[in-house]
């Protein structure tokens, strides 16, 4: 069986590809500005912090530095990347490793991400971001 391949989605997969790592590079420097870059004018994160659903740019970007003092400094994996396509609009399912270091200790977790993409002024952008704890995988505490 042959399976045609779309180089213009291939592309869309590779854009939507580094739209991930720059997220990731983005939260874990705590940089704001360039985390909010990676959604829509309008877009809305769902992530780990009870009762926080930040909208928006300046929501967004306000957003990071919450994050790095709850959970201290951050390293986000992600994997296993599904992306299906309807016109300028995309879903994806990826796995995420989320590791995070405070207090002398290492705590490794598995979350999924549940993604609605847009294009916006020409590039791939979150709509909206859902973040799906899964399991606590590993531990590490520093020797004294």
């Amino acid at each position: 069986m042959t399976e045609t391949i779309d180089t213009a989605r291939v592309a869309d997969i590779l854009e939507i590809n580094t739209l991930n790592a720059k997220y990731n590079y983005a939260v874990d420097d705590a940089d704001g500005k360039a985390w909010a870059a990676c959604f829509t004018k309008s877009g809305v994160s769902n992530a780990l912090i009870e009762g926080q659903r930040p909208r928006g740019p300046e929501e967004l970007a306000a957003f990071v530095k919450l994050c790095n003092e709850t959970f201290g400094n951050m390293h986000h994996l992600t994997t296993n990347e599904i992306i299906t396509f309807e016109g300028d609009t995309a879903r994806q399912k990826a796995y995420l490793q989320f590791f995070v270091v405070k207090d002398g200790k290492t705590e490794g977790s598995i979350c999924v991400y549940h993604d609605w993409l847009e294009r916006e002024d020409g590039a791939w952008k979150y709509s909206r971001r859902d973040v799906e704890y899964k399991v606590k995988f590993t531990e590490f505490v520093q020797p004294s």
